[in-house]
């Protein structure tokens, strides 16, 4: 498809020149290029956000008839300036979310908290696909709001629950989660057939509609598509803010794919890149995958902190070290105690959180092996189902 843009783009130069004048032709529209197309959209690239905004103010109308003529269906036109996704500034990473028309909405609901800024509710459910970028948003919204959220996935909130329920302490663990504080659950489609888990949940629900701070719940479907979910439970989710995340769309896709190139996706691997970002659609993980592969197995200089395993487990290693107050080389040895031991645990913890992988942590980790790195995780997660101290400790890690 991008080819054939192209194509119409330069047919059509001579009928823009036309209609807009010399002048404003020189001035406004001979420095636009066509980057993608997708859905009836044709998104073009202006060389400054000043001309990009000139452009949609006043010439849109014109590039939409132009365009549209030329294809023979109608079409609408989105301007982006190229300094809109400086690489010097641009990194993907939960500080920086790529956002676009699959998670704006989304994305303007977790800004307006984070601003503390009036909403009719103060529960909010978000569903959308595996790779979407659910949990990314979620862990963003948390470095940008006041105070420390707790945060928990569906299945360890349930180990929590199975704990709590076997030493008789579940009015406990509700107090805990009723508390003033925002709460994130993740994975919410989890709760599926879960029965006892699910009334549970709904208390909790219901102890929280009276307070500030928010309940956000993510889920890979919709509350009427969870199977076997308490009707009153679904009905309780749908009362609140209920919105999707989406794949990325052409704009997303095309921002997240030069995160990832950086510098080389202006100039000698534009092309490739643009290309990549009109024909692969899927999740965020798969356009990884195919940027991976173009790459024929080279990491480009300023690899992205996304995927460099390496600067992601110093910088989790740094601040585990900080808060269990130990040494950084101690940390990744073969030392035991009881503290080292426990912090070495939440290390790996984190790190799988962050997206590495067993045997790349265990690699950081004085060569552990991967299935020593699983036992590390199991065992700090049954430990943090049956202690509240333990899991505020390690809350404001996450």
């Amino acid at each position: 498809m991008l080819p054939v843009l192209e194509e119409c783009w330069n047919r059509v130069q001579d009928t823009l020149r036309a209609r807009a004048g010399d002048a404003v032709y020189k001035a406004w529209l001979a420095e636009l290029r066509p980057v993608l197309m997708e859905r009836g959209t044709v998104h073009l690239e202006a060389a400054s956000r000043l001309a990009a905004d000139r452009v949609r103010t006043l010439y849109r109308p014109l590039l939409q008839e132009v365009l549209s003529a030329d294809f023979g269906i109608q079409l609408l036109v989105e301007v982006q300036s190229r300094d809109d996704d400086r690489i010097e500034a641009l990194e993907v990473s939960p500080m920086h979310p790529v956002v676009d028309d699959g998670n704006r909405t989304a994305h303007l609901v977790l800004k307006s908290l984070g601003d503390q800024r009036s909403l009719p509710s103060n529960r909010f459910f978000f569903h959308g696909p595996a790779g979407v970028g659910k949990t990314f948003l979620l862990r963003w919204w948390r470095q940008t709001v006041r105070g420390k959220p707790m945060w928990f996935t569906a299945p360890d909130l349930f180990k929590a629950f199975q704990a709590a329920h076997q030493e008789k302490r579940v009015d406990g663990l509700y107090e805990e989660l009723v508390q003033e504080r925002p709460l994130v659950l993740d994975e919410v489609h989890r709760i599926a057939g879960k029965h006892k888990y699910q009334q549970f949940l709904l208390r909790v629900l219901r102890g929280r509609e009276g307070l500030v701070s928010a309940t956000l719940l993510a889920a890979r479907w919709h509350p009427h598509e969870i199977r076997d979910l308490d009707v009153s439970l679904a009905t309780l989710f749908l009362a609140g803010f209920v919105t999707s995340i989406d794949a990325p769309g052409a704009a997303g896709r095309l921002r997240y794919l030069r995160a990832l190139e950086g510098a080389p996706s202006r100039n000698g691997r534009a092309q490739v890149i643009e290309t990549l970002a009109q024909d692969c659609r899927g999740s965020f993980p798969e356009l990884r995958v195919a940027w991976a592969k173009s790459r024929q197995g080279t990491a480009p200089p300023k690899y992205l902190e996304l995927i460099d395993p390496g600067r992601v487990f110093a910088r989790v290693r740094d601040r585990v070290a900080e808060r269990f107050a130990v040494e950084k080389d101690a940390l990744v040895g073969k030392g035991q105690g009881r503290r080292l031991s426990k912090a070495r645990k939440v290390l790996a913890m984190l790190c799988l959180q962050e997206g590495l992988s067993g045997g790349e942590v265990g690699r950081f980790l004085s060569g552990r092996t991967r299935a020593a790195v699983s036992y590390m995780v199991r065992s700090l997660q049954d430990e943090l189902a049956g202690s509240a101290e333990l899991r505020r400790e390690v809350e404001g890690l996450l």
